[in-house]
């Protein structure tokens, strides 16, 4: 079988930007099947990009908290500084993190 792709490198940026993609993409198809919504993912991704600011890589937290405002903006322009109020706060709908699933003990 012949490989065509032999001069395609495989960098860790495109890595990233194929599972971003990819990412985002599911995150797309969960909100139009009911499963998330995009003030969720909004939460979501704002907390790990303030976990990633608080551990110093300032470049992934900038990036993913200019996701976390795609999300936001898609529902009447969440603002991201109540979600950024309520970094830490777990499983809380009414502050739009996803819920975590229940202790099975």
């Amino acid at each position: 079988m012949e490989n065509r792709h032999e001069d395609l490198d495989i960098s860790a940026k495109l890595v990233f930007d194929v599972n971003l993609a990819l990412y985002l993409d599911l995150v797309a198809v969960l909100e139009r099947s009911g499963v998330v919504t995009y003030r969720q993912m909004a939460a979501r991704v704002l907390n790990i990009s303030m976990d990633a600011r608080d551990d110093g890589d300032v470049n992934l937290s900038n990036a993913l908290e200019g996701i976390a405002k795609g999300f936001a903006n898609q529902e009447e322009g969440l603002s991201i500084g109540l979600l950024k109020a309520a970094h830490g706060v777990r499983n809380d709908e009414a502050m739009g993190d996803i819920p975590l699933a229940p202790d099975q003990s």
